[in-house]
């Protein structure tokens, strides 16, 4: 994820002088190996990527996540500064811009090569005012900061009702050397068949229920994970396989 220490606060007095590229930051993106996604995100988000839960390494919260590599700091949907995906998470597409801190305010990446003083689009017009541009960032990350808050209040539900369980990822290679990936999580067809019906209707008038199936039916893009892994490895990946635990 982004270094916090390159993310400046957006403000007029620091910035008044930045004019940004063209985004998204691909060079950024290189680096991400998974990205926060809000909850309305999910259907198209899915026909890309496997959707996964990841425990905040701060928090301990479990947040929701589209999964791009199985190596740490390695995209494997960015292969020679083009993304192999019909979809890019808001939160890929917005960069340099990025939500920080605990209040989620928008935030500049400063160390970005996008962030230059001579070419680009102004933030700021002379009088310290927003420009249009400016204006249309906000909006965006306005959207995703709720949308964000929904997939929190979407995965505590999950937690709530014991749904979610480790996934082990097994990567199977050629020479007979196997690697297995922890640390993440999904939700457990055989817990969901056990809820009560009240729970059930809840999940469906709340519209979260439509939203689980499509989680776990995007595990199916492990399969994607595994085509684009080849430049990533020296040997290659002959299968890869998921289960869910117990723990």
């Amino acid at each position: 994820m982004k270094n916090p220490t390159s993310l400046g606060l957006l403000n007029p007095d620091r910035h008044r002088d930045v004019r940004i590229m063209p985004g998204p930051d691909m060079a950024w993106g290189q680096g991400l190996d998974h990205v926060r996604i809000g909850l309305s995100e999910a259907g198209i988000a899915a026909s890309d990527y496997p959707l996964l839960f990841m425990k905040d390494a701060e928090s301990g919260q479990f947040r929701l996540v589209a999964l791009f590599g199985l190596r740490p700091r390695v995209n494997f949907f960015l292969i020679n500064g083009q993304w192999q995906a019909t979809y890019l998470p808001i939160a890929v597409l917005g960069s340099p811009f990025h939500l920080g801190g605990s209040d989620q305010s928008l935030c500049i990446d400063e160390g970005s090569d996008l962030v230059t003083t001579d070419t680009g689009t102004a933030l700021y017009s002379d009088d310290c005012s927003e420009t249009s541009e400016l204006l249309r960032i906000h909006s965006m990350f306005d959207y995703l900061r709720c949308d964000l808050d929904t997939a929190n209040e979407f995965t505590a539900t999950l937690v709530a009702l014991n749904l979610l369980r480790p996934i082990e990822v097994t990567l199977e290679f050629s020479e007979g050397k196997n690697e297995m990936i922890e640390g993440l999580y999904s939700i457990s067809p055989p817990r969901l068949s056990t809820l009560e019906d009240t729970a059930i209707l809840d999940l469906h008038h709340r519209n979260f229920l439509d939203k689980i199936y499509i989680i776990m039916n995007s595990l199916g893009q492990m399969n994607r994970i595994q085509q684009l892994s080849h430049i990533h490895y020296d040997q290659d990946i002959i299968g890869l396989r998921t289960q869910m635990t117990s723990g």
